[in-house]
């Protein structure tokens, strides 16, 4: 059989990053030659070398340089020409950008998976600019792959995409091995994992430690996500030293998928304050572990959260602070939460079952 070649351009961090990994890893070598355009990052390199995978090293940060992109949109064109890709699977919003613009200049279908549309995390001109970038290039897509339901909606509703051109493959992390064993006696460590950027909105999970710290002495919180785009790791310090929570709350490095394991297997109480998300693989990593989970109601926390069911969604800090108190009380809760998030993940997020419908969307193409 021949094998279809599907050719992916991605920026290669946080979500985005596992969510190729998991393809790259996972789906049917036999059916499948995959090639990669993504940015320099020595453990994917290693990554795809090890699984036979070509690798074409491209700086797909942000940049509004035109002269910078005009560069690196003839270089994904010269590579597309090259390989021959039978589908172009672009990612987030350079890649996404970059990648179908290249993509008119072959005859590749294109899917794009924005992972959070670029104009969310804007506000007025700049909102306006990235919305209108994004609607220059809805011409060349073949398929809009959403993550999530809400996802799908906004490329409905707000980017004007026809339905039968939008496709929702939930993101799905692998089944654990054996049953779930968690102890929920104890209730000492609040934590999230987030890269240190504006995304994340670590300034309110600061804000919660603050004064959730003042009333409970033997609260800990702690941060994994230091290391990559740390742009705002200075400020937090500074806050941290400020309010003199530096002996209350820890900013961990990023590592591997075993460092955000290990951080799980000690955290009581998982927080994510994002102010916008596509649908994070760390809430689903939380949940699949048996951990209560109160999460901001943003686009993918609240495709994933079922209010006071499986984890709480809150617009606030005192809400926040609300939810967490109630946890911290109630043992008997704190389990009741955390087994139907565990449940719910496991039914609705397995990666076995959500590859089979990607296998089966590349191979219709």
């Amino acid at each position: 059989m021949t094998r279809k070649k599907i050719l992916h351009i991605t920026q290669a961090t946080g979500g985005v990053k596992t969510y190729t990994a998991h393809i790259l890893a996972y789906a049917d070598p036999h059916a499948f030659e995959f090639v990669v355009i993504a940015p320099q990052d020595g453990s994917f390199q290693q990554f795809c070398a090890e699984r036979a995978i070509t690798y074409y090293p491209l700086n797909l940060e942000r940049d509004t340089n035109v002269f910078t992109n005009l560069s690196l949109l003839a270089r994904i064109v010269g590579i597309i020409k090259k390989e021959k890709p039978d589908i172009i699977h672009t990612h987030s919003a350079k890649g996404g950008f970059l990648g179908r613009l290249a993509a008119r200049f072959t005859s590749s279908k294109v899917i794009y998976t924005p992972h959070a549309f670029s104009y969310l995390p804007f506000s007025g001109i700049k909102r306006t600019i990235f919305f209108l970038l994004e609607l220059s290039v809805k011409k060349y897509t073949t398929m809009l792959l959403a993550i999530s339901y809400s996802e799908a909606n906004r490329a409905i509703y707000e980017l004007g995409y026809k339905k039968e051109n939008v496709r929702i493959i939930l993101n799905a992390i692998p089944p654990a091995a054996g049953n779930l064993v968690r102890s929920y006696s104890s209730c000492t460590e609040i934590r999230m994992i987030g890269r240190l950027t504006h995304q994340k909105n670590h300034f309110l999970f600061l804000e919660i430690a603050s004064f959730l710290s003042k009333k409970y002495a033997w609260l800990r919180f702690a941060i994994l996500g230091a290391g990559i785009h740390d742009h705002q790791e200075k400020d937090i310090r500074e806050y941290l030293r400020e309010h003199k929570l530096e002996d209350r709350v820890r900013i961990e490095a990023w590592g591997d998928p075993l460092t955000s394991k290990r951080f799980l297997t000690e955290t009581d109480i998982f927080v994510t304050t994002s102010v916008f998300e596509g649908l994070p693989f760390s809430l689903l990593e939380a949940m699949a572990s048996g951990i209560p989970c109160v999460v901001s109601k943003v686009d993918g926390n609240t495709d994933v959260i079922q209010n006071n069911e499986n984890g709480f969604a809150c617009l606030s800090r005192e809400e926040f602070c609300t939810k967490i108190e109630l946890l911290i009380h109630d043992c008997e809760l704190r389990e009741t939460i955390g087994q139907a998030g565990y449940q719910y993940v496991k039914t609705v997020h397995n990666l076995e079952t959500n590859l089979k419908q990607l296998e089966a969307i590349y191979y219709e193409m």
